[in-house]
């Protein structure tokens, strides 16, 4: 028994180290991936193409995301909780309904400005098989904050819809307008959307981001 134990303990940091290179190495072809959809439709784009950028075999990139929608969905998740993770920094120490929409507003567009692709991958401009599915979810997280039931997710879902639609028009416009200017007016129209929605007997609160997966 005192040789077998030196011995498993051996083998946990061999097996973690396999798990951590297999990550490595799944992030390594998603960023690929990235590069080469933020220069030309996804469609477009095929698997010898990113698996010459990642530096890896094509069939490992098969055998990691089965198809352009599986690696098309992980840059969706990876965007969303980059975005989301920003957002609830921003709102951290904030106090106020007109301060939370603003700062998440700002989070928007600073991480538009920061990562195009991203943001576009984020707000589901990028299709994929299962972005329907994974957006619903989105919106079902988003309308428990809203107080739940059908009528919050459906202002969930014209919260969520039309924050990206804004940001990605500030996003192709940026020489015609200025970032503040537009946070400013897309802060002013949720918050009057949401002042709406209120008077109406919607409970809702201002959280901007809750958990997507």
């Amino acid at each position: 028994m005192a040789r077998v134990l030196p011995a498993a303990q051996d083998e946990a940091p061999s097996r973690r180290r396999t798990r951590l290179a297999r990550a490595e190495r799944r992030t390594q072809i998603a960023d690929a991936a990235a590069r080469l959809f933020a220069e030309r439709d996804a469609a477009e784009v095929t698997f010898e193409e990113i698996a010459d950028a990642a530096g890896v075999s094509r069939a490992l990139v098969y055998n990691y995301f089965g198809d352009r929608n599986g690696i098309l969905e992980a840059l969706y998740r990876r965007s969303v909780t980059e975005l989301d993770g920003q957002v609830e920094a921003a709102l951290s120490s904030v106090r106020g309904q007109s301060e939370a929409l603003r700062r998440g507003v700002a989070a928007h567009l600073a991480f538009a400005r920061r990562d195009p692709s991203s943001y576009r991958h984020a707000s589901g401009q990028v299709p994929f098989a299962g972005l329907a599915h994974l957006a619903a979810r989105r919106r079902a997280n988003t309308a428990v904050t809203l107080g739940g039931g059908p009528e919050a997710e459906m202002v969930a879902r014209g919260m969520i819809e039309l924050t990206h639609g804004m940001v990605l028009h500030w996003l192709d416009h940026q020489e015609q307008l200025d970032e503040e200017r537009v946070i400013d007016l897309i802060t002013a129209f949720l918050q009057r959307g949401m002042i709406g929605v209120h008077d109406e007997g919607l409970p809702i609160r201002p959280i901007w981001s809750v958990p997507s997966q």
